[in-house]
């Protein structure tokens, strides 16, 4: 006789879920922030990837920081994607205070693009007051 044992009522659940986070894992974010590294010629910024093939689809290769009101901080940010087809992804822009509390911002839902094969797309930035001195942007995966 063969024994058919269910799973407990607690175990289900738990295994759902853990299959949701592991199917979420691949849209984990990439973060850039301004910082000390440098890259090249333009203005020193930090980079965590986290998700490698959200790299390619947004791969940074390029910021520049101006000033808009001769008060207020711009940035720019050149993405260039490495792929063979259209790719989709979204970024957000958060601005920081000289203390590192972030600067309330109207704008800072996050904003969805496509980006052409071995195309290069340029993302810009306002600070939403004189206080912002530091940003960070927050790029995410969006399945094609």
């Amino acid at each position: 006789m063969r024994t058919i044992r269910r799973t407990s009522p607690v175990l289900a659940p738990a295994l759902i879920l853990a299959a949701v986070f592991a199917a979420c894992g691949c849209n984990t974010a990439n973060v850039a922030q301004s910082g000390t590294a440098r890259f090249g010629s333009n203005v020193p910024f930090e980079r965590m990837v986290s998700n490698g093939w959200l790299n390619y689809k947004a791969n940074i290769v390029g910021v520049r920081e101006g000033t808009v009101n001769e008060n207020i901080r711009k940035v720019a940010i050149d993405v260039y994607s490495d792929q063979a087809t259209l790719q989709r992804f979204s970024y957000r822009f958060e601005w920081f205070d000289a203390s590192g509390l972030q600067v309330p911002n109207p704008t800072s839902a996050y904003t969805s693009v496509a980006i052409q094969p071995k195309e290069t797309i340029t993302l810009t930035s306002v600070a939403p007051s004189p206080a912002a001195t530091d940003w960070r942007v927050t790029f995410l995966d969006q399945k094609n």
